[in-house]
């Protein structure tokens, strides 16, 4: 299944059971825990490869079920509301091969989470007045990217931004160029050269482009946001790693990196199957051609200040990085005519009659989410080094932590 395949598929079941959730054997968040069976189920010694044996809180309970029956070995999660921080936990294994439980600094893999921060990014080039979201990417760039049935029509950034540029993800060339526990081996520039000149060892007309002109109808492409990762390291100069710690990670002091290379390794969890023997089995960290789109590392508390500043209009504790203006047109639909939930990189969604705005992702053994309400500020960020087996299960971990959210009585700063 590829990324768009599963996206769809992870969207209809988080907004059709989302309202809700279903009964189960055991009680759920503000309901008949009492502090002996929150003790005894803490210290059950089936459960203790996701505890560590220490006492949880009730909220870490229900999440530890549901990681239980969904075969999920990994879990950071955090909520916020207004820049503050309601809840946070970290449970089971980043790496269950050599028993490296996850902390609250663990990194994670966000998948395509990713494209919200490569966009912030450009959205900073854009301010300056360097890119422009409607201008010819042909005036920009060193080479001609050109649909090639539609060679008249120009590429823009804002046509990245809201997948609608007809670009196509050739999953033979994706998947088949994928790199095991290290980074893609070519430049931005080769891969981009690579994927979309005619001469390009990875070109192919049919698999890389859509049947329909650009700007006409949208859909999602992840080697778009490689294209705009390119244009922003044209435009500025420099490398797209430094635009990224320079303009995000740096501002808002997150730890973490789109390449291996620039974090511990030791400190990433390991993304996760669930094998036939019963058991969980090391994937391997991932590089690919459009690492732009999908390779960020960072922990959930390093999101959740990332969610936070663009909740409160691109600033936290002092750190700007977006103008206010800006984040405001990031989070709007930008062509309803084509799609009716896409922002610039950002898009919304309806979960029980509410208006969220956000991203998800995923890739094979990472599973993320990334959302806020906006009617009341509540957000919340969700990490997993495994993709979540059985009906339901993400939207299930979705609405365990609107509840606690909901429930939550105490406020602290995002460390």
């Amino acid at each position: 299944m590829n990324h768009l395949q599963r996206l769809a598929l992870v969207f209809a079941l988080f907004v059709v059971g989302c309202q809700t959730l279903p009964d189960t054997d055991q009680p759920t968040v503000g309901e008949r825990w009492t502090p002996e069976l929150v003790a005894q189920q803490s210290t059950d010694p089936e459960r203790t490869w996701l505890t560590g044996g220490r006492e949880l809180t009730e909220s870490e309970l229900v999440l530890v079920e549901l990681m239980e029956s969904s075969h999920i070995p990994g879990l950071s999660a955090a909520v916020v509301k207004d820049g503050v921080l309601l809840w946070s936990s970290a449970l089971g294994w980043a790496d269950p091969e050599r028993g490296i439980p996850v902390d609250e600094g663990t990194l994670f893999q966000l998948a395509s989470i990713s494209k919200t921060v490569t966009a912030t990014v450009a959205m900073q080039l854009v301010e300056a007045g360097v890119l422009d979201l409607d201008a010819d990417l042909d005036e920009l760039l060193p080479f001609s990217v050109r649909h090639p049935e539609f060679p008249d029509v120009a590429l823009t950034l804002r046509m990245l931004l809201t997948h609608t540029a007809g670009l196509r993800d050739n999953w033979n060339v994706l998947e088949g160029t994928w790199v095991k526990d290290g980074d893609f081996h070519l430049s931005l520039r080769d891969s981009i050269a690579a994927y979309f000149t005619p001469a390009g060892e990875y070109y192919t007309k049919d698999k890389n482009f859509q049947d329909w002109a650009p700007g006409t109808k949208g859909s999602y492409a992840n080697v778009g946001f490689a294209l705009l990762a390119f244009a922003a390291e044209v435009a500025s100069g420099r490398s797209f790693e430094e635009l990224v710690r320079e303009g995000v990670l740096g501002p808002l002091d997150i730890e973490g990196g789109f390449r291996l290379a620039e974090v511990d390794q030791e400190r990433v969890a390991v993304p996760q199957r669930w094998n036939r023997e019963g058991g969980f089995e090391g994937l391997g960290h991932h590089g690919y051609l459009d690492f732009a789109s999908g390779t960020l590392r960072t922990s959930a508390l390093g999101l959740a200040r990332f969610l936070a500043a663009n909740q409160l209009g691109g600033e936290l504790d002092g750190a700007r990085i977006l103008n206010e203006a800006t984040v405001a047109d990031m989070l709007r639909v930008q062509l309803p005519d084509i799609d009716e939930e896409q922002g610039l990189a950002w898009y919304q969604d309806e979960i029980g009659g509410q208006l969220f705005w956000g991203h998800d992702g995923g890739d094979p053994g990472v599973a993320t989410q990334m959302y806020f309400r906006p009617s009341d500020g509540i957000g919340f960020v969700l990490l997993l080094n495994g993709s979540p087996r059985g009906r339901g299960a993400e939207r299930k971990l979705v609405g365990a932590l609107l509840g606690i959210g909901e429930a939550a009585t105490t406020r602290r700063s995002i460390p």
